[in-house]
């Protein structure tokens, strides 16, 4: 049988287990339906949730199970509890956001989350100081990924949004499948970021505030950073594949290359230029190029540990301290290298 909650107000003492293998529904827009000692709904075939569904009772959990979800309108999982929060593939109505946590550490285990094709953007936002493990794809008409707090976040999927905003977290935010955002906002905290996926775009200038270490990319990959980017906060930052971005400047700090690399801001005019502070190689090969435009140039500080470095196409090169490469080629500078 089908089962609906529909009202505005509700509260259940118990830990409820809804066994029914029909449907089930929960919540009312902007209504609030406490269950104080937490809720399973693994055995429903498909969960309609809206409105703000609460577990209030120590470590009492909400798990909605593997199956499907489907998010009527603006809906908060989460209350005072500490349990674990589970959901499993989630479409969002148009123009609704989804909100899991409170703020408090609960676990939380997502599959999948999408809006509806055609409309409104929907939105999806992660408070909470517990971990937390996305085990597909967030895509298809998300307007804004927040990442308000976590215990440390991994997207295992790839992840489409317009605006994808990494404000706090303890541990790290690591991103295993591809990252397409419009805008990616980063803050100034001490938390690690990864990006490893083969692929990526990022449209915006990004400039990466998080002062904990940075990965970027992947052995093979290519990561596109449309408008640019600037690296100079994290503590450490670790190349591997291409990482590009679209005439527009590309600036790091000191880089410890993770495989072969090759940086490059394919540079159709003088503002393209590519700087970079020491170059820890760890054997790997380097290659730097902006394109062979006067005034797009390269420059550095210092080289070690690099198999092969190789310079191509560039507005000229400077390095200000000394290079150490196995093999040092360059080719086709339209200026001086120094």
């Amino acid at each position: 049988y089908n089962l609906a909650l529909n009202a505005t107000t509700g509260t259940i003492a118990n830990a409820v287990t809804f066994s029914n293998t029909g449907t089930l529904a929960l919540g009312a827009s902007g209504g609030t339906l406490n269950f104080t000692g937490g809720l399973t709904a693994t055995a429903p075939s498909t969960k309609y949730l809206a409105g703000t569904i609460t577990a209030n009772n120590t470590t009492s959990v909400i798990n909605l199970g593997t199956t499907a979800v489907s998010v009527l309108a603006n809906t908060l999982l989460g209350g005072t509890a500490t349990g674990t929060i589970t959901l499993g593939a989630a479409t969002l109505v148009d123009g609704a956001t989804l909100t899991l946590g409170t703020g408090i550490n609960n676990a939380i285990n997502l599959s999948s989350v999408a809006g509806t094709a055609g409309g409104t953007t929907s939105n999806l936002t992660i408070n909470t100081t517990g971990v937390v493990s996305i085990s597909s794809t967030i895509g298809t008409d998300i307007g804004t990924l927040t990442i308000t707090n976590s215990g440390g976040t991994t997207f295992s999927g790839a992840v489409d949004a317009s605006t994808v905003t990494l404000t706090n977290t303890t541990g790290a935010i690591t991103f295993n499948g591809a990252l397409t955002a419009t805008t990616l906002n980063t803050a100034a905290q001490a938390y690690n970021l990864a990006l490893n996926a083969t692929t990526g775009t990022i449209t915006n200038a990004v400039t990466f505030s998080n002062t904990g270490t940075l990965a970027l990319g992947a052995s093979g990959g290519t990561l596109i950073f449309t408008g640019g980017v600037i690296a100079t906060a994290p503590s450490t930052r670790t190349l591997k594949g291409t990482i590009a971005s679209t005439d527009t400047a590309m600036t790091f700090g000191a880089i410890t290359l993770g495989a072969a690399t090759t940086l490059n801001t394919n540079a159709a005019s003088n503002v393209a230029d590519l700087t970079i502070a020491a170059i820890t190689g760890a054997t790997h090969n380097l290659t730097l190029l902006t394109g062979a435009v006067d005034g797009a140039v390269i420059s550095g500080t210092s080289v070690s540990g690099v198999g092969t470095l190789t310079i191509t196409n560039s507005g000229g090169t400077t390095f200000s301290g000394a290079v150490s490469a196995a093999t040092l080629a360059i080719t086709n500078t339209t200026s001086g290298n120094t």
